[in-house]
C-alpha cells in the first residue's frame, strides 16, 4: 500500500510539473505571436503548442483517485 501511495505522490507531482511546462509554453508562444488571450487560432506555430496543452490535460486527473493519503490532505486543509 505504501507503494502505492509514493508512486501516485510522484504521478502527481510530474502530471503537475508537465501542465506547468505546458502552460508556461503557451503563454510564451501567445507573446511571440501576439495571439491574445482568449483567442485559440493563430499562427501554426501556436496552434500546435496550444493543441498539445489541451491534449495532455484530457488525461490530467485520471491517475489520482480518492486514497486514504489524498483524502487525509484534504480534511487537513
Amino acid at each position: 500500500m505504501a507503494g502505492n501511495t509514493i508512486l501516485l505522490a510522484a504521478v502527481s507531482v510530474l502530471s503537475a510539473c508537465q501542465q506547468s511546462y505546458f502552460a508556461f509554453r503557451v503563454g510564451r508562444a501567445r507573446f511571440k505571436y501576439k495571439v491574445n488571450a482568449p483567442a485559440v487560432t493563430g499562427s501554426l506555430e501556436f496552434e500546435r503548442v496550444f493543441r498539445a496543452h489541451c491534449c495532455s490535460l484530457s488525461g490530467a486527473g485520471v491517475h489520482v483517485q480518492p486514497s486514504e493519503v489524498l483524502l487525509g490532505i484534504f480534511r487537513s486543509c
